[in-house]
This record gives C-alpha cells, structure tokens and sequence, in this order.
C-alpha cells in the first residue's frame, strides 16, 4: 500500500486502486499515517524551492543521483 501511496502523488491512478487504497487506510492507521507525512514532506520540499527562488534548485547531476538512488531502493523492496 505504501508505494500505491506514493504512486497516486505522482501520478494519476485507477479507480479501482483509488477506492483500494481509501478502503485499506480507513482501517489502516499506519498507512494513514505514512500518507500524512509523505504530504507534510511534500509540501516542505515545495517551500524549500520556493525560499531559494528557483523553480528547480536541483542540478541534473543531483536529479541523477536522487533518481539511482530511487531506483536501488524500489529495487531492495521488489519481492
């Protein structure tokens, strides 16, 4: 459920997947909460880049990184 979490704020996903993930963390407190903070990261991730003044204060090269990094850790979690 956490990576449908994750999903559905990047991108759009399906109904059926919508209406799997509002069944599961209405009986679901950890999953609730883990959406909680992904948001309250999202949004301090957002007013970090508006304090700088740049609409995108990552170089390519950092994005790289974050992106590999990304990858090993979904990687790690595949069964």
């Amino acid at each position: 459920m956490t990576k449908l979490i994750s999903d559905s704020m990047e991108r759009p996903i399906s109904w059926r997947q919508r209406m799997e993930l509002w069944m599961h963390t209405m009986m679901c407190g950890l999953c609730r909460a883990f959406r909680a903070n992904i948001v309250t990261l999202r949004k301090l991730a957002r007013q970090i880049g508006d304090d700088t003044g740049e609409s995108d204060p990552l170089s390519p090269n950092a994005k790289e990184r974050v992106r590999s990094a990304m990858k090993r850790a979904e990687d790690d979690l595949a069964p």
